[in-house]
This record gives C-alpha cells, sequence and structure tokens, in this order.
C-alpha cells in the first residue's frame, strides 16, 4: 500500500508555440483533456490526461500497432498489467473511450506484450497482442 499508484497519463506537447499565447492552453486537439500552458516567464507548464489508473494495477511496457499507426492517431495500446508487482495479464485500453478489456488466466505470467497484424486485416485492433506465458 506503500507504492505509488500507477497511471497511464498522456502529456501533450505544443510545436508551434508564440510569446503572445501566454495564459492560454496551447492544446487543441478535440480528443484529450491534456493542457499546456505558457507563463510568463516562457516556461510551459504540462498537466496530463489520465487515461487509466486502477488501485495497484499498472499498465507496463505500453504497445500499439507502430506497424500501421506509429506517429500517428491511434486508438488502442496493450501493456503489461501487473497486480502486487506481479505480471499476470495483458491489458488492452482504448485511449480515447478509456474503456479496458483485460486477458488473464490462473497461473499464467505474460511478459511484454508484441502487437502482431493479421496480414489482411483492415481495423487498427485487427490482430493479436502476443506475450510468451512461463508456468
Amino acid at each position: 500500500m506503500m507504492a505509488p499508484q500507477p497511471e497511464v497519463r498522456r502529456y501533450v506537447i505544443p510545436l508551434d508555440v508564440h510569446k503572445e499565447e501566454q495564459g492560454k492552453n496551447l492544446v487543441s486537439l478535440p480528443y484529450t483533456t491534456a493542457t499546456a500552458v505558457m507563463h510568463a516567464d516562457g516556461m510551459i507548464w504540462l498537466e496530463p490526461e489520465v487515461l487509466f489508473s486502477g488501485p495497484r494495477q499498472a499498465f507496463e511496457f505500453p504497445q500499439i500497432n507502430y506497424q500501421r499507426y506509429g506517429g500517428k492517431n491511434y486508438t488502442y495500446a496493450y501493456g503489461l498489467g501487473l497486480n502486487h508487482f506481479i505480471p499476470d495479464r495483458i491489458c488492452k485500453l482504448n485511449v480515447k473511450t478509456k474503456e479496458t478489456w483485460v486477458w488473464q488466466e490462473p497461473e499464467s505470467y505474460p511478459s511484454e506484450p508484441l502487437f502482431v497484424q493479421t496480414p489482411d486485416g483492415v481495423d487498427e485492433d485487427d490482430g493479436k497482442s502476443t506475450a510468451i506465458k512461463v508456468k
């Protein structure tokens, strides 16, 4: 209970900043509540959007469908779920709706997930998030 509670956070870093935008939220993306505000000294203060937070539930080694969505707007992220520091599940997170799905089996301890695209897949999540299962 003493360990910090893990969260998946989205930060948005503005790339085109002008001094006259001081005090305003520089994030104009419609799909996030993350903010970036320039202070009088030119420093930009970032506040994240929390995408996932669960008591004693982690989301480690995040992956996306990099083959098709690397550097692009994506919807799904996959991660290794831990409970009390023991990896025991694979999680799928919709970063837009914050909905999560979990794969878990008794006595199974997966490793880092890797997304494998279905060869003729059309949708972003057409494929499998695979992991080596250790029993």
